[in-house]
């Protein structure tokens, strides 16, 4: 059994996951635990680069080609980094995880969440998450912050209809995957915030015991 914690961030584009997931971060610094904030894709030198590849918006790629470079990414990622640190006792903050690949390519992309869960049953064998933290916020709303942010990645340049069907996948894989919390975002980040370390803090008082 290794001796830190995987929690994990998930949920549609502009829901404001990333800006939890730094928060946490500094909360649980204070507290004392050591702590490391990773991200997928690229979380690693070579899965920046397929980061770069996957988000560029000049290119074109079939679902199972995003899904078989994201499991490249997560290969070299659970290789390199999240066991590493899980080993050496840190709490570690990863941004999007197998549950991401389940909605995104599996449900919306239509390679199937089967075929998703088959591909990465290998990392599953190897590490899996305490708590998957999932925000899903309405996408109209997610839409117009993204492009308040000016974002303009591949993903962030889809349509209306594409982030509805990423909304409701989150919401509806959230149900039955294992060690997953949905968080509707709704009122101040603030208030986003508590609730987000409400469900950290049970998953440390339910290891305590």
């Amino acid at each position: 059994m290794r001796k830190g914690k995987l929690i994990v961030f998930e949920g549609n584009d502009g829901s404001g996951k990333t800006t939890q997931l730094f928060k946490v971060e500094k909360y649980l610094k204070e507290k004392g635990y050591k702590v490391l904030t990773t991200r997928e894709p690229g979380g690693t030198e070579v899965g920046y680069r397929i980061r770069k590849l996957l988000l560029d918006p000049q290119y074109k790629m079939d679902g199972l080609t995003e899904a078989l470079l994201l499991a490249a990414d997560r290969n070299e990622h659970v290789k390199n980094v999240l066991i590493p640190a899980m080993d050496e006792g840190y709490i570690v903050l990863c941004d999007r995880y197998i549950l991401s690949s389940v909605v995104y390519q599996g449900i919306v992309r239509g390679v199937g969440i089967e075929n998703i869960l088959k591909l990465n049953s290998i990392f599953e064998d190897r590490i899996k998450p305490d708590l998957y933290i999932v925000l899903t916020l309405d996408p109209e709303i997610a839409l117009q912050r993204i492009k308040m942010a000016g974002k303009n990645d591949r993903l962030d340049l889809e349509d209306l209809e594409f982030h509805r069907r990423v909304y409701s996948g989150f919401k509806e894989v959230s149900k039955w995957f294992e060690r997953c919390v949905n968080i509707e975002v709704q009122g101040s980040e603030k208030e986003v915030f508590e609730k987000v370390c409400c469900e950290i803090e049970r998953l440390f008082e339910s290891r305590e015991k």
